[in-house]
């Protein structure tokens, strides 16, 4: 009898970062999932957005504040 091999499982990434790419001329934003500050600009870049000036990067943090009880 063959033994059975267990089915590997990709690694979750829960590493991933949200970033908003906020458009400061028509006020609307851009959300991005990425590892780090890099691969998320990556992908910005990729989407071909003109005038780079009116563009501003927010991220989310791993630890968010949170309300006291």
């Amino acid at each position: 009898m063959k033994a059975k091999r267990k089915k590997q499982e990709e690694p979750i990434e829960d590493d991933n970062r949200v970033y908003v790419f906020h458009n400061t001329l028509f006020n609307f934003n851009l959300f991005v999932n990425a590892r780090d500050a890099d691969a998320a600009m990556e992908k910005f870049d990729q989407c071909c957005m003109a005038h780079r000036e009116h563009w501003k990067i927010f991220v989310e943090l791993k630890c968010q504040p949170a309300e006291g009880n």
